[in-house]
């Protein structure tokens, strides 16, 4: 993960907080489950700009997650 997709990650996960309250960190990065049920909370949340960042974020996990098998 290069610096800016921290940067990018820790801002959306910070605004996560704020807008849904809490979560489960180690699951969200582990549990394809919990990730997808996370990111359809997110879509429901009707926060553009939590949308957009969950887009983006989605997109850079899931090809992480592809290139780690």
């Amino acid at each position: 993960m290069t610096n800016d997709s921290i940067t990018i990650y820790a801002q959306f996960l910070a605004h996560c907080k704020e807008v849904m309250g809490s979560y489960d960190l180690e699951r969200l990065a582990y549990d394809e489950t919990y990730k997808k049920e996370f990111f359809n909370s997110v879509k429901l949340s009707a926060d553009d700009q939590l949308f957009q960042m969950a887009a983006a974020v989605d997109r850079q996990l899931s090809d992480e997650m592809l290139r780690a098998r």
